[in-house]
C-alpha cells in the first residue's frame, strides 16, 4: 500500500499552530483586543486556507477535515445497520434530482467523467451512479478523488454506501475503467424545513494525481 507524503504539511502546520499560541498568550493592552480578535481571525482563516490548498497532495489530511468540520457538503458514510434499515424501509415521497460533476486537478492527464448527467429519486430510494475515468498515457499514473455535494446543507442527509473517493487508483497506460458509487438521502430530509428550497443536489468528484513510489524509482 502506498502512502501520500504528508510529513512536511504537518510540520508547516505545527509551527503556525506554535506560532498562534504564542500569539494569542502575549500581553495585550485594553485597547487593543478588538484589533487582537481581528488579526487572530485573520490568522485564523490564514491556516485554513493552507490547509485546503495542500488538500490535493494529503487527501487524508482533507478528508479528515471535511469529516470534522462539514466542508464542501460533506457525506455522510453509511453503517451496516442503517443501511439495513434503509433497504427495508419506508421511501419518502420528496422527489429530488441528483446532477453529476466530474473535474481534475493540475497535472492530471486523465479523462474523468460521470456516466450519467442526472438521475431522479425519492428520499430513502438507493441509487447507484458510475463514473468513468481513461489514463490515456502511456505510462501507469496513480489518482485520488476528492468531493463535495452542493447546496452544501444538503451534505448532511446524503450517504453513500460505496464510493471510490479517498481511495488510490491506479490505472495502467491506456487503461479505461468505470467506478460505482452507491448512494440514498435520508428520509429526514424531508423534516427538515432548511431543505424545503433544495430540489437539486450535485455530486462533484475531482481526481488529483498522487506521486508514488513506482513513479520515483
Amino acid at each position: 500500500r502506498r502512502f501520500v507524503r504528508i510529513a512536511p504539511q504537518r510540520k508547516m502546520l505545527r509551527e503556525r499552530l506554535s506560532n498562534l499560541r504564542r500569539f494569542s498568550s502575549a500581553d495585550r493592552g485594553p485597547g487593543s483586543i478588538k484589533s487582537s480578535n481581528t488579526n487572530l481571525a485573520l490568522y485564523l482563516g490564514g491556516v485554513a486556507l493552507c490547509t485546503l490548498g495542500l488538500s490535493y497532495a494529503a487527501v487524508p489530511l482533507y478528508q479528515a477535515f471535511c469529516q470534522a468540520t462539514g466542508y464542501g457538503g460533506t457525506v455522510q458514510t453509511v453503517k451496516e445497520e442503517k443501511l439495513e434499515k434503509i433497504s427495508s424501509g419506508k421511501r419518502g415521497e420528496r422527489e429530488i434530482i441528483i446532477n453529476f460533476d466530474a473535474g481534475t486537478g493540475i497535472g492530471m492527464p486523465w479523462k474523468f467523467k460521470p456516466l450519467q448527467q442526472a438521475v431522479q429519486l425519492v428520499t430513502g430510494e438507493t441509487v447507484l451512479a458510475f463514473y468513468n475515468a481513461e489514463n490515456p498515457t502511456d505510462k501507469p499514473m496513480t489518482g485520488v478523488a476528492t468531493y463535495n455535494v452542493t447546496p452544501m446543507k444538503a451534505g448532511l442527509y446524503f450517504n453513500k454506501v460505496q464510493c471510490f473517493c479517498f481511495h488510490e487508483q491506479r490505472l495502467q497506460g491506456k487503461e479505461n475503467v468505470d467506478m460505482p458509487v452507491f448512494f440514498f438521502i435520508d428520509n429526514e430530509f424531508e423534516e427538515d424545513p432548511r431543505m424545503d428550497d433544495v430540489h437539486e443536489i450535485t455530486l462533484s468528484y475531482t481526481f488529483f494525481p498522487i506521486e508514488d513510489d513506482d513513479d520515483e524509482a
